[in-house]
C-alpha cells in the first residue's frame, strides 16, 4: 500500500490560510443567512399583515355592500308596506262610501254612557238635552219616551165627517126604548188631496150706453160709449200661467230638484200637456219681472250683517254657449247666520275662481264662515275667517266608520285608534258649545272662553303631539295636518258669538244642487239670474 506523501510546511500554511478564509467566508455567509432569515421573517409578518388588512377591507366592503342591499330592500319593503296600507285604507273608505251609513252621528263617549243610561227619565222630565255631540248653536230637544207622536194640525183645513146612527137604528137593543146622544168621540186623520189643475175662465163684461149710440139728430153717427169691467193686471200677459202655476214650477225645479222634463210629464199626468220650453220661459219671466228685485233685497240684507256663511258646489250646465257639456260650473251660496233672519243668495259662475267671493263681498267687512277653501282667506284684513270644525271632525270620523265603528276602531292598533281619539276630542268641543244653550251672541262669546276654548286647546295640542307618530301619505296624517292648519281659524269664533263652529248652514243650502246637479239646463238657469256683481 502506497504511503501518503508528506505535506510541506508551506503547503500546510497555505491550507490553513485557505481554511481560515473559508471559515471567514462561512461566518459571513452565516451572518448573511441570519440577516436574510430576519428579512424573511419580517417580510412574512408584513405579508400576513397585508393579507389580514386586505381581508378586513374586503370584509368591510362586503359588509357595506350587504348593508346597502339590505337598506335598499328594506326601503322597498317599507314603500310597498306603506302603499299596501294606503290601498287598504282607500279600499275601506270606498267600501264605506258605497255601503256604509252617511250619518256623522256618533255614540256617547264611555265616560258619558253610564250617565245617560240612568238619567234618561230625568232628562225627559226637565227638558235638558241628552249627552252626546251636537251641532253648534242648536238646542236639542229631549227625546220623547213612548206614546203617540203629537202633530200640529191646527193650521190645516178641517173637514168634519159625522158618523151617526140612522133614526130607525136608535132603539135600545135590550128594551127597545129610544136612545139619546151622550157624546162624540173625535179621531183626527190626515187625507191627501192630490194636486189638480183648475182652468180660470176670465170673462170681462163690456157695457155700452144705448142713448149715446146710433145717429144724432142731423143723421150723422156718433161714437159709442163702451166701458169694460176692471180686472187685475196679469203677471204673465198672453200666457196660460198664473202666479200660482209659475210658483209651483219654480218650487219643483229648484226646491224639489226636478228637471223640467219630469215636470212636463207631471203636468201631463194632471191632464194638461205643457212643454218644458213654455215652463222655462215662465221661470225666466218670473225672474226678470219679480224675483230679481227680491234677490237684490236679499243680497243687501246679507251684506248688512256682521256674519256671513259661504259655500260652493259643482253644477253642470248643458248647452251653455261657448262651453262643452262636460265643463264644470259652480253655484255659490251666501247666507246669514243663525241669529239673523234666514236669507240665502245663490250666485252662478263658470269657474271656482276667488274673484266670485271677492266680487260679491267687495266693500264688506265682518266674519266669514267657510269650509276652509283658500280663496276665502284672501279677501283682505277687513274679513275675519272662521273655518268649519265639522270638516276637521269628518276626516277622523270617516276613518272610524271605515274601521267598522267605535268598538272596532278602539280595538285596532295604530291610526284607527288615534282617529277615534281625535274624533272624540272634537266631540268634546261640540258638547261644550251645546251646553251653552240658546243665549245672545255676546253671552255666547263670553261663555265660549271657558270650556269651549279649553277643549279646542286640548284637541290642538293632541294633534301636534300625534303628528310625528302618523304615517305620511295616509288619511290620519292628512286629518292631523288639516286640523293644525285650520284650528287657528276655528278659534276666531271664540270672540264672535254670532259665528257658528260649522258651516253646515251653507252646506245644507247647496244640497238641492247636489241632488239635481245632473239636470240643470241653461233654460232653467238664465245667465242673468245668477250674475256675479262687479267689483
Amino acid at each position: 500500500m502506497k504511503k501518503p506523501s508528506r505535506i510541506s510546511p508551506d503547503d500546510y500554511a497555505a491550507l490553513l490560510e485557505r481554511v481560515s478564509g473559508l471559515e471567514l467566508a462561512l461566518s459571513a455567509l452565516a451572518s448573511d443567512n441570519e440577516a436574510l432569515a430576519a428579512d424573511n421573517a419580517s417580510l412574512a409578518l408584513e405579508l400576513e399583515r397585508e393579507r389580514a388588512s386586505r381581508g378586513e377591507e374586503v370584509a368591510r366592503a362586503v359588509e357595506a355592500a350587504v348593508a346597502a342591499v339590505r337598506a335598499e330592500l328594506q326601503a322597498v319593503i317599507d314603500s310597498r308596506g306603506a302603499e299596501n296600507a294606503r290601498l287598504v285604507e282607500q279600499f275601506k273608505l270606498l267600501q264605506h262610501w258605497f255601503f256604509g251609513p252617511r250619518s256623522e252621528k256618533a255614540p256617547p263617549e264611555p265616560d258619558l254612557l253610564q250617565l245617560s243610561l240612568f238619567n234618561d227619565c230625568e232628562a225627559a222630565a226637565d227638558g235638558s238635552p241628552e249627552p252626546g255631540p251636537a251641532g253648534a248653536g242648536a238646542a236639542k230637544k229631549a227625546r220623547r219616551r213612548g206614546g203617540p207622536r203629537k202633530v200640529d194640525l191646527s193650521r190645516l183645513e178641517t173637514v168634519v165627517v159625522e158618523h151617526e146612527l140612522p133614526e130607525g137604528d136608535r132603539s135600545c137593543p135590550e128594551c127597545g126604548a129610544g136612545m139619546v146622544e151622550i157624546g162624540v168621540e173625535v179621531t183626527m186623520k190626515l187625507r191627501m188631496v192630490p194636486a189638480h189643475l183648475v182652468v180660470e175662465e176670465h170673462r170681462v163684461h163690456k157695457y155700452a150706453c144705448p142713448e149715446c149710440c146710433g145717429a144724432n139728430a142731423a143723421g150723422g153717427e156718433v161714437g159709442s160709449v163702451i166701458v169694460r169691467a176692471p180686472r187685475p193686471a196679469e203677471a204673465f200677459p198672453k200666457s196660460l200661467a198664473t202666479p200660482s202655476l209659475a210658483a209651483w214650477v219654480v218650487e219643483q225645479k229648484y226646491a224639489m230638484s226636478l228637471p223640467l222634463y219630469r215636470i212636463e210629464s207631471q203636468m201631463a199626468r194632471l191632464g194638461c200637456e205643457v212643454s218644458r220650453q213654455d215652463m222655462s220661459r215662465w221661470v225666466m219671466l218670473a225672474w226678470e219681472r219679480w224675483l230679481v228685485r227680491v234677490r237684490e233685497r236679499i243680497r243687501d240684507y246679507i251684506l248688512s250683517r256682521g256674519v256671513v256663511h259661504a259655500d260652493e258646489t259643482p253644477v253642470q250646465v248643458l248647452r251653455e254657449p261657448g262651453r262643452e257639456a262636460q265643463s264644470k260650473s259652480y253655484c255659490w251660496v251666501f247666507c246669514s247666520c243663525a241669529s239673523d233672519m234666514p236669507a240665502y243668495d245663490y250666485v252662478y259662475a263658470p269657474t271656482r275662481s276667488g274673484d266670485v267671493p271677492a266680487g260679491y263681498l267687495a266693500g264688506w267687512s265682518g266674519t266669514l264662515v267657510t269650509d276652509g277653501w283658500q280663496p276665502y282667506f284672501a279677501l283682505g284684513d277687513a274679513v275675519t275667517n272662521v273655518a268649519c270644525l265639522a270638516h276637521a271632525r269628518r276626516k277622523f270620523a270617516l276613518l272610524v266608520k271605515s274601521a267598522g265603528g267605535d268598538d272596532a276602531a278602539a280595538a285596532s292598533p295604530g291610526d284607527l285608534r288615534l282617529a277615534l281619539d281625535g274624533r272624540r276630542l272634537v266631540d268634546r268641543i261640540f258638547r261644550a258649545e251645546h251646553a251653552i244653550g240658546d243665549v245672545s251672541p255676546g253671552e255666547r262669546a263670553r261663555l265660549r272662553a271657558g270650556d269651549v276654548a279649553r277643549a279646542m286647546g286640548e284637541f290642538e295640542s293632541w294633534c301636534r303631539a300625534m303628528l310625528p307618530h302618523s304615517t305620511p301619505g295616509l288619511k290620519l296624517r292628512e286629518a292631523l295636518e288639516y286640523s293644525l292648519t285650520y284650528m287657528p281659524y276655528v278659534r276666531n269664533a271664540l270672540s264672535c258669538g254670532a259665528a257658528e263652529l260649522t258651516n253646515n248652514r251653507a252646506e245644507r243650502a247647496v244640497k238641492p244642487f247636489v241632488l239635481g246637479r245632473n239636470y240643470v239646463t241653461p233654460l232653467a238657469l238664465p245667465a242673468t239670474t245668477f250674475s256675479v256683481p262687479s267689483t
